[in-house]
């Protein structure tokens, strides 16, 4: 007996005979589409992280910097309330250290409290 072979219903006959070729095809584009993800992943990810570096580098160069100013500063607070002029004594040394370190320890809570400000607003932001 001959077996029938029904054609498809669009009336063309199937130009893949070998599902596995198909299926291996398929596979193969799918990996190859997969790897390009990837690769494109990886390129935005070095290029993201070389940002971060760079933005952590200036803000570590940026701190160094605001703390030796703010030495100079301190130091230049100091030797203005020591010195004696126009008929003002001036405070002894430690008088002039101490409020010096003052203004600087206020300052730093005034820092802070920015600080914590913006850090919650941006959270509520997202």
């Amino acid at each position: 007996m001959e077996e029938k072979q029904h054609p498809p219903s669009n009336g063309t006959h199937d130009s893949h005979p070998d599902w596995a070729t198909l299926v291996t095809r398929s596979m193969d584009d799918v990996s190859r589409i997969l790897h390009s993800e990837v690769d494109l992943l990886q390129i935005n990810l070095v290029a993201a992280l070389r940002i971060q570096i760079d933005y952590a580098l200036a803000t570590f160069a940026m701190m160094v910097v605001l703390i030796g100013a703010s030495v100079c500063a301190v130091a230049a607070l100091v030797l203005l309330l020591h010195q004696s002029f126009l008929g003002w004594r001036g405070f002894p040394w430690w008088q002039a250290l101490a409020i010096g370190a003052a203004a600087m320890f206020v300052i730093g809570i005034a820092i802070r409290q920015m600080a914590a400000r913006s850090t919650s607003q941006s959270v509520k932001a997202i």
